[in-house]
């Protein structure tokens, strides 16, 4: 039961806080990105990590917090089984499409566009979970991850801008 609430707690932060999103957006640049042991991606993997584990002492959530969250999380955990099965599948699908000896765009384009339906599925859900955990949280909790958001989305801006000018 510990081990499934994790998996469920892991894929509800990835879906809540978007880091999965940036950094499998990302994941296509890895060749590129890679430069050796200190190269930008794995800076910008790790810079995420600690930016999560600053951000979570930081928030100081008290006991009560965190056992409202986890409610609110494990209410939506068929929700989010069911949103994050086709997306994985889609996901999956795009992979194919891209891997085939032989490039056939329409055949990319078509699994691209229907991923697209699932990420918004996937989006919708974790909006309404935001939200939901919001209403746990103090006003200054939601300024803390507001920022960290933005902190997250400089440090991608940042390794694009890197990878883009080598």
């Amino acid at each position: 039961m510990k081990k499934r609430w994790v998996i469920v707690s892991l894929l509800a932060v990835l879906l809540i806080g978007g880091l999965g999103g940036s950094v499998l957006g990302v994941a296509g640049a890895v060749t590129v990105a890679t430069r050796g042991e200190n190269g930008p991606l794995r800076r910008l993997i790790v810079g995420q990590m600690g930016r999560w584990m600053t951000l979570s002492s930081e928030l100081n959530l008290t006991t009560d917090q965190g056992q409202q969250i986890r409610q609110i999380v494990w209410s939506h955990h068929s929700e989010i089984a069911q949103v994050l099965k086709p997306l994985v599948e889609k996901r999956r699908a795009l992979r194919a499409a891209t891997s085939t000896p032989t490039l056939d765009e329409s055949a990319i384009r078509a699994a691209s566009a229907d991923l697209t339906q699932s990420i918004g599925d996937a989006a919708v859900l974790a909006a309404k979970i935001k939200l939901e955990v919001r209403h746990v949280m103090t006003p200054r909790q939601t300024q803390q991850i507001d920022a960290f958001r933005q902190q997250s989305d400089s440090a991608v801006d940042g390794f694009i801008q890197e990878i883009g000018n080598p």
